[in-house]
């Protein structure tokens, strides 16, 4: 992000280890288990349908106390209300498509709620105009999607002044105290697991000489931990060198992408692979290695790109390897989930994300067909957990808890 607060500083404690400050061992192991391509995560789906742990009355039923499918009705306080959303940037498909998630959790509820958006095209200012904005209509609710909280600091806090509540995603800040909650996909989780993932694969189609990667990142708050992560599991890997890194341009993500890549090419004409942690990247440095002819070199290793994403993965020639896709739909069901909550005057666990984990997958060249073909909302494709399963048991819970 390129605001007036600047980058966050390279030295800041970005480390695997920093977030879990704080967490008892039962809280930890929780977290750490998801570093598997969503292994991790079938308790907090089974929580979801009817066993296993609850995170609260909203977002996980119990065996005791989960309503029959289609049984109750969500009384009409919850009903109705319109919710602002700050995108940082539609050239992430992603975004829209946990707007789209976030409507389809309140249709099947029978919420009627309005999700009014608005595109900061990667720049502060505007960010800071359409929460202002939002504040100024008076919404029920806004929601700063990949926004982090520090670029919006003076417009948090107006909005709990004026007692309108406001649910994070993405936005790397589950303790600011103008925020009601963040809820997000821990990134260094799937970080760990395409991490894991393309060194292991490196090692296996290059079995001697070193091994040397370009990351192209982003110095986006909420994506520090997958820099953190790679070049800290790079460690444990003795044929494996960082041998390059840059960051993208937020207001130019495909552009600025284009010309790293190009970069590094040209610097490194032995590279072996490219790591991109900003979705939106990974087919555009793929693209540009396809241009060079290198693609039977220079594998590329992405996170969660979107149907572009998709699409090349299922190309054989193309030299996108692996990316994990994160389950948008669990993600945005569950943040409607606490804003029931919230309206029904429930306190939120600030640490959720890392107790009700998102789950993910990591899908290859031979995967990418279940991953093309799921039942999530993302444009139509996309993956979620156990092809959904989970939504009705849990919609079916808030019909419940929420009825009067």
């Amino acid at each position: 992000m390129h605001g007036s607060d600047g980058p966050m500083p390279q030295d800041a404690d970005t480390s695997p280890e920093a977030p879990a400050r704080g967490m008892d061992r039962a809280t930890f192991l929780k977290r750490t288990a998801a570093t598997g391509a969503g292994v991790g995560v079938v308790s907090t789906i089974l929580a979801a349908c009817g066993g296993g742990t609850s995170a609260g009355p909203t977002n996980a039923a119990t065996t005791s106390d989960a309503a029959p499918s289609g049984g109750g009705e969500i009384a009409d306080k919850y009903k109705g209300k319109t919710i602002g959303v700050v995108h940082l940037t539609s050239a992430d498909e992603n975004e829209s498509t946990l707007v789209k998630a976030l409507q389809e959790a309140s249709d099947q509820a029978g919420l009627d709620w309005k999700f009014q958006e608005a595109d900061s095209q990667g720049d502060q200012g505007k960010a800071q105009a359409a929460t202002q904005s939002f504040i100024t209509q008076k919404v029920d609710a806004i929601i700063p999607l990949v926004v982090s909280a520090r670029l919006i600091e003076k417009q948090l806090a107006d909005a709990k002044a004026a007692g309108i509540p406001v649910f994070g995603m993405w936005t790397f800040s589950e303790l600011n105290p103008n925020l009601t909650i963040d809820y997000t996909s821990v990134p260094a989780a799937d970080a760990s697991a395409l991490a894991g993932y393309m060194f292991s694969d490196l090692y296996t189609v290059k079995p001697d000489g070193p091994i040397k990667v370009a990351l192209v990142n982003t110095d986006l708050d909420i994506l520090q931990p997958r820099n953190a992560i790679v070049r800290a599991l790079a460690a444990l890997y003795p044929r494996v060198e960082i041998v390059d890194s840059a960051d993208i341009d937020l207001t130019d993500v495909l552009g600025s992408a284009a010309k790293i890549t190009n970069g590094f090419l040209s610097k490194h004409p032995d590279l072996d692979a490219l790591w991109t942690s900003y979705p939106p990247t990974g087919p555009a440095a793929a693209a540009e290695v396809l241009a060079r002819n290198k693609g039977d070199q220079v594998r590329v290793y992405t996170h969660v790109a979107q149907s572009s994403g998709l699409e090349a993965l299922g190309d054989p020639k193309n030299p996108l390897t692996a990316m994990p896709w994160l389950d948008f739909d669990w993600q945005s069901y569950h943040v409607v989930g606490y804003m029931l909550e919230h309206f029904a005057g429930r306190e939120l666990d600030r640490l959720a994300s890392y107790e009700v984990i998102v789950p993910f997958q990591v899908f290859n060249k031979e995967t990418v067909k279940e991953g093309a073909t799921g039942k999530g909302v993302a444009a139509g494709i996309g993956w979620t957990m156990l092809d959904g399963v989970w939504k009705q048991p849990l919609v079916d819970s808030w019909k419940q808890t929420y009825s009067s």
